[in-house]
């Protein structure tokens, strides 16, 4: 899990707009979807919403935070002692359920600032990042605590 979380790391170093479009498709789709706003493709650049005046490109992906989800959720249901040879299996799980985790904090994250602009509160680049990574950090750490919890029950449950 560590190795595939270091190589993709490694990869969306240099990753293109359109191979990040395993993330930024769906988010795209999700935020028109909720918004009501239509949006194109722009080759190179990512997807543009015209009038929203707005772009989702490479910068928005979501990879790190789906990176360290995943990380966080293999981690979670690997420490059960119980897990033995279906423990792969718990890793694949992990990645999914943070591959979904992304998409929906990443389009959430979106719309909240889009929100915040139709209310006529302008955020600067500094506060533009800093409200994403909270909307990042809140997620996860909910997330987490609800896998969390849901892992003590059913080991509590399968005890008694």
């Amino acid at each position: 899990m560590l190795s595939g979380a270091f190589l993709l790391k490694w990869w969306y170093r240099t990753a293109a707009t359109e191979e990040l479009g395993f993330v930024l498709r769906p988010v795209a789709w999700l935020v028109a979807a909720l918004s009501g706003e239509e949006y194109r493709h722009v080759v190179g650049e990512g997807y543009f919403f015209p009038d929203l005046r707005i772009l989702i490109d490479r910068s928005c992906s979501g990879v790190n935070f789906m990176i360290i989800t995943a990380a966080t959720f293999a981690f979670l249901l690997m420490r059960r002692r119980q897990a033995g040879c279906i423990a792969p299996f718990f890793a694949l799980a992990s990645t999914l359920a943070a591959y979904g985790l992304t998409l929906l904090a990443n389009s959430g994250r979106i719309l909240a600032m889009l929100k915040l602009e139709r209310a006529g509160i302008h955020l600067g680049p500094t506060l533009h990042e800093a409200l994403g990574a909270f909307f990042f950090l809140v997620a996860l750490v909910l997330t987490s605590l609800l896998l969390d919890r849901i892992l003590h029950r059913t080991h509590h449950a399968q005890l008694a």
